[in-house]
């Protein structure tokens, strides 16, 4: 089996990158970082015409995974059965000069 994993950086934007790749390497599996999608914007139909079945957990422009398998995928559970919730950051100065 062959498993790619790849932090894409917003997948809209790479996404006929990320297609071409597809068809060329063929992995079993790729794992996405960084989709910068909400849940309903991910292109599942594009990842499905493709030969993948997609499933996507995401807020929007700050984060995202998904995973594209061509194996199949069943029994996803997102977030851990919790909530999404929105991201705090420490309050932290900016110390660089």
């Amino acid at each position: 089996m062959r498993i790619a994993t790849w932090n894409v950086n917003s997948l809209k934007a790479r996404l006929d990158k990320v297609m071409w790749w597809l068809a060329r390497a063929r992995p079993d599996v790729l794992l996405m970082q960084e989709t910068k999608l909400a849940d309903p914007d991910a292109p599942a139909e594009a990842f499905r015409d493709a030969g993948y079945d997609l499933v996507h957990h995401g807020e929007g422009r700050w984060n995202g995974v998904a995973i594209a398998s061509r194996c199949g995928i069943s029994g996803v559970v997102t977030n851990f059965g919790q909530p999404l919730r929105p991201v705090q950051t420490p309050d932290v100065g900016d110390d660089e000069p």
